[in-house]
């Protein structure tokens, strides 16, 4: 998934990071993508298992942003976390607070609308606070002038929801270019957070 990350454009380089949570030798915690290499060069042996209470692989030096993928872990039943650079999620992470529900879509995050974390540095506590309080009854953020964070109960869906945000990101940009797009009523947002559901089994 680390690869798609090139092949389907979502975060160039070396940025963005994915988790998932594992059981190694009955100690609980999550595997995570290492710090500093190119997406499109990771090999398995690169991959770096961090415990639930923090505790590093020896030898290893995991994504500088591992603090927040653990107290996502820790606060939810989440099994999954992608969070990526993409163009349009940085670009209306730099220029909004929230994106509201100008797109019905929006339903897939589980929310009526997508919030964007406050910035801090990365990997600090500070930014793990912001975000869990932004993702918060919800399945996908932005993070302020940083990027967007998605998870869900397996890295395919948490992958395919991160491309979905960024497709909405894009949407609402080119909207408010020409003017602030129509928004969808709190009302008829919660139908469609009733049939969202269904919606992938179809």
């Amino acid at each position: 998934y680390s690869r798609l990350f090139y092949t389907k454009n979502l975060s160039p380089n070396r940025s963005g990071n994915i988790s998932l949570r594992h059981i190694k030798d009955r100690v609980e915690g999550f595997l995570i993508s290492p710090s500093g290499k190119k997406n499109t060069e990771l090999k398995v042996n690169d991959i770096v298992f961090v415990t639930m209470n923090g505790i590093i692989e020896k030898n290893k030096k995991p994504s500088s942003e591992w603090k927040f993928h653990l107290d996502i872990y820790k606060a939810t039943n989440y099994k999954a976390i992608v969070h990526a650079h993409s163009k349009f999620a940085v670009i209306c992470s730099c220029l909004y607070n929230v994106i509201p529900s100008f797109h019905y879509m929006i339903a897939l995050t589980q929310s009526k609308k997508i919030k964007v974390a406050k910035y801090s540095l990365f990997g600090t506590e500070g930014l793990s606070k912001n975000i869990l309080k932004a993702i918060e009854k919800s399945k996908s953020c932005l993070i302020s002038n940083h990027g967007q964070v998605s998870i869900d109960m397996n890295l395919s869906s948490a992958f395919e929801l991160a491309e979905e945000v960024e497709m909405l990101c894009e949407y609402y940009y080119y909207c408010m270019l020409q003017k602030k797009p129509k928004k969808i009523s709190s009302i008829e947002m919660s139908k469609v957070l009733k049939k969202i559901f269904n919606y992938k089994s179809n």
